[in-house]
Order: structure tokens, then sequence, then C-alpha cells
């Protein structure tokens, strides 16, 4: 019989805020631990919440056993890989300190806007380990900084985010940005003409969603995917390249997935030069439907690992995005809510925030207004690019990405 046993330890300070000031500080340190036994082409499966001994978990795990749920895959092992990436740990006190400084600048100069929500710090450790040999451990430590903006002449209940999430806050660089950011909300400009604008957004949550599910294997395999016996086929504009990318340093995850499997670079690449080649899997998926197995699996820490979803990320292709716009102005999406794809890939969504930009500066606030597009256009004919995001400070490790869409005014 072997034995797999996982951890994980997350520790967090959160300041909640109300109306721009300090409402509360509060403070959690969770255990998390699962034990799964293998016996037989079987799994059992035990969790708990706390420092609940490992050979309670183990003899519950065993009983469990009789459920006779399967799983007939060999196990990862003989592999030991620690990494630590939180270098910059802070303590509750010093974000405290650093929440009370950014927000009496925030009630000094911008007065006219109220901003709530919560600034925290989290800290967090997985271990997984098992008789076979196998040996991973991933720590790591950032801030998050999630500010809702109110204009108080505004009749909105939201009407905008402050928004961090990495590792190395650097005070400077977040006040030369959201300085910028907060006088264009005080300047309204009227949309550009045109039916057809290129329009750029970060942490566009639909299309990593939808990707995410066509690219998911056992939804391909089963005909459920719009990209369904495509396998081999260009689909895309050449210079997209799409990858399940497992590394911490865009995503504050561990490396591995919830089987253990660490890939080669921490990415498996998925689209190449627009071209789909390949789909991600778990072992289950990979065996069943005879797909290359990616290490997607997902899942609780005390359930069966299962193939949910896989992190996503575009190569970089472009880099300066104000020569992109050949002279043209773009508009950035800030805060779009209520849009979605089609089965067959149409897209529209309302955007409540979209600011007017040149490519390098934010210049004002646009009015309320909608885009459209189809995945195929926008990934295909209509593709800007994928840039590195140098200009505007919402954390480390995230990207700008440009389509033309068309504009519903």
């Amino acid at each position: 019989m072997e034995k797999e046993f996982i951890t994980i330890h997350e520790k967090e300070t959160a300041v909640k805020v109300q109306n721009t000031r300090v409402n509360a500080v509060r403070m959690k340190d969770i255990v998390k631990k699962g034990v799964r036994v293998y016996k037989d082409g079987k799994i059992g499966i035990s969790g708990a919440i706390g420092e609940v001994p490992d050979e309670i978990l183990l003899e519950n795990a065993v009983q469990n056993l009789n459920a006779g749920i399967s799983y007939p895959y060999e196990l990862s092992g003989n592999l030991k890989d620690h990494r630590d990436y939180g270098k910059n740990r802070m303590s509750g006190d010093q974000l405290l300190e650093r929440a009370e400084k950014i927000l009496e600048r925030l009630r000094t100069e911008y007065s006219d806007f109220d901003f709530n929500e919560i600034i925290l710090t989290r800290d967090v450790s997985w271990q997984m380990k098992n008789t076979k040999g196998l040996d991973l451990e991933y720590k790591d430590a950032y801030m998050i900084l999630a500010l809702i903006l109110k204009e108080k002449k505004s009749a909105n209940v939201i009407d905008g985010y402050l928004e961090y999430y990495g590792r190395d806050f650097d005070l400077d660089k977040f006040w030369e940005f959201n300085s910028q950011l907060l006088e264009a909300y005080r300047h309204k400009v009227p949309l550009p003409e045109g039916d057809t604008l290129p329009v750029f957004t970060f942490g566009f949550s639909e299309l990593q969603n939808f990707l995410s599910r066509s690219l998911n294997g056992e939804i391909y395999a089963t005909g459920g995917s719009i990209f369904s016996n495509k396998l081999g086929q260009k689909l895309f504009n050449e210079k997209i390249t799409i990858e399940q990318n497992m590394s911490p340093i865009y995503r504050a995850e561990p490396f591995f997935d919830m089987e253990g499997v660490v890939l080669k670079d921490d990415r498996y690449t998925l689209i190449e030069n627009g071209r789909l080649v390949n789909v991600y899997t778990d072992k289950r998926t990979a065996d069943v439907y005879k797909l290359p197995h990616t290490g997607a699996a997902s899942g609780d820490y005390d359930g069966v690992p299962s193939l949910i979803g896989a992190p996503l990320r575009f190569a970089v292709d472009s880099h300066d995005i104000k020569s992109a716009l050949g002279g043209k102005m773009g508009i950035l999406v800030a805060v779009s809510s209520g849009g979605d794809f089609t089965a067959d890939g149409s897209f529209a969504a309302p955007v409540q925030v979209g600011f007017l930009f040149d490519g390098e500066h934010i210049i004002g606030k646009l009015p309320e207004f909608g885009i459209r597009s189809h995945l195929y256009k926008m990934l295909g004919e209509d593709y800007i690019g994928t840039f590195e995001n140098k200009n505007f400070y919402f954390g480390e490790g995230m990207q700008l990405q440009g389509y033309y869409m068309t504009i519903v005014r």
C-alpha cells in the first residue's frame, strides 16, 4: 500500500477598509491536511482542517478504501523539489503601517472618492510527499490590494478599482501609476469615432475561462469543445502561443499539480504559432482518451484528483503598444461585468469603466459602452498582440492584450 500526504498552511493578515479608513484588522492561520492511500487500483482519502495527527488521517483513509474508488494510475515519485518564492515577507504591523499611509494620501489628495474593501498579506506553504519518493514543497508570500473606488458624486455603487497583486510592492511605483489613474477618473473624454476600435484588456477572465474549458482534454475528447476534432489545425493568428503554465512567478499557486506532476520548465504548449497542438489532461483523461499527459490535475486536498481547469498563459509576442497603435488612440477596459462567450465563440460585454489611452499613458475616462467580437476574429485577423505590462502597476506578471473590436455606443 502506498501513502501520500498533503499539507497546506495559510497565514493571512487582512486590513478591512471602509470609507478610506482602516475599519478592522483580521488574522487567520489555517492548516489543511489530506492523506491518500493506494491499494489494488483503488484510492482512499481522508482530510481535516487543523493539526490532526497523520496517524488518524491515515487510519481513516485506509477505511475509505472500502468505498471502491478506482485509481489505477502510477503515482508520481522519485523527485524532490523545494521552492520558496516569498523573499519579501511582510509582518502584520508592516502591512498596517503601509495601509495607513496609502489611505491617508487617498483621503488627503483624492477626497472626491471613497475607497472600501481590503489590503492583505498572505504567507502560504504546500507540501506533497509520498512513499514513492515524492517530496515537493512550495512556499510563497504576497500582498493583495483590492480597493473598490466610488466617486462621491456618482450614483453608481462601484466606479472602479485600485489593484495590486504581487510579492514586491513598490510604493513609489504604486503612486506613479495610480495618481495618473485617479486623475483620469476625473477627466471625462468621449469615445473615439469609428465602429471598430483597438481594445486592450488585462486579466480577461471571460477569455481565459472560455479557452480553459475549450482546451480541457475530456471536454475536447467528448465533442463538447469548440476545438473538438481540430488537433493539428491552425486556429489563430500565427503570433499566438498559449501554454499550460504552472510557474508561480505568474500565479501564486504550486508549481505541481494535484497528482504531484512537475512539468519541464513548468509549462506545456497547447497552442503553438496559432496551431492547436495539445489539450490539457490529468492522468485519468490521458489514459482514457489516449492523449498526452500534461500534468493538469486539480481538485481539493481531501478529494480525488480531477480535471477542472488549468492555468493558461499567452506567450508575449509584441513589445511596443504605441507603435502597434500607429498613432491612433486605444481603449483600455478597466471594469467589464456581465459579458460572456457563447458556445460558438461569439463574445459581447458591457464596459462599465474604460479609459482612452495612447499606448503609454491613460488620457481620460470614457462613457459606458459595449464591445462585440468572435473568438476566431479576436485571436485571428483582429489580434493586435500580447504585451508585457510595462506601464500599469497592477503587480508582477500581468499582461496586456489587444484586439480590434466592434464598439456598441
